[in-house]
């Protein structure tokens, strides 16, 4: 298998993790896949949409993996479980975030610019650790979460599946969000 990637979501969160998966250097980016940008057209540095969301099953043979770049959870969640059953959920984690020891990052997860994550803490998959978060120690992140820019979790909380954040949003140490 290649490093080929797709990012599904050509919109602003797209050219984010578009620019993570660049510096990241793991990917080779094929292009990207959406439902409102018409195919051809340029999105970041001369990449293209290659393909309308609808049709995804002409990615195969063309990518070997994919990330969802949509920030609402219910649609990314429905986009992750079609996309899965063609290619491989990709990890895409900015160089610049700070991971302790003993993380479990979860697959077609994506960790931003300069966040933080603590050590024996679990990322569920296609989760958001969004430009700024910081988790702090044994911390469990549900699956399709969206932790907003600057959002701050304390030690020891559960945040359910499908939460979304506000910006900058503070969770207390021992908090359970379901």
């Amino acid at each position: 298998m290649g490093n080929r990637i797709v990012i599904i979501g050509a919109g602003g969160h797209g050219k984010v993790v578009y620019d993570a998966i660049s510096a990241q250097n793991t990917y080779s980016i094929v292009g990207f896949v959406d439902s409102l940008v018409a195919v051809g057209t340029a999105v970041k540095d001369n990449c293209t949409v290659i393909c309308e969301q609808r049709n995804i099953s002409e990615l195969e043979g063309i990518a070997d993996y994919f990330i969802v770049a949509i920030g609402n959870n219910s649609i990314r969640e429905q986009v992750f479980s079609a996309a899965a059953d063609l290619l491989q959920p990709a990890t895409v984690i900015h160089p610049s975030a700070v991971f302790g020891s003993d993380i479990i990052f979860g697959k077609g997860s994506v960790a931003l610019a300069n966040c933080v994550i603590n050590t024996n803490s679990f990322i569920g998959e296609n989760s958001i650790v969004n430009s700024g978060v910081v988790i702090d120690h044994d911390c469990k992140i549900g699956k399709s979460v969206h932790l907003a820019i600057g959002t701050m979790v304390g030690s020891n909380s559960i945040v359910g599946n499908g939460y979304s954040s506000g910006i900058g949003e503070h969770i207390n140490s021992f908090s359970k969000i379901a």
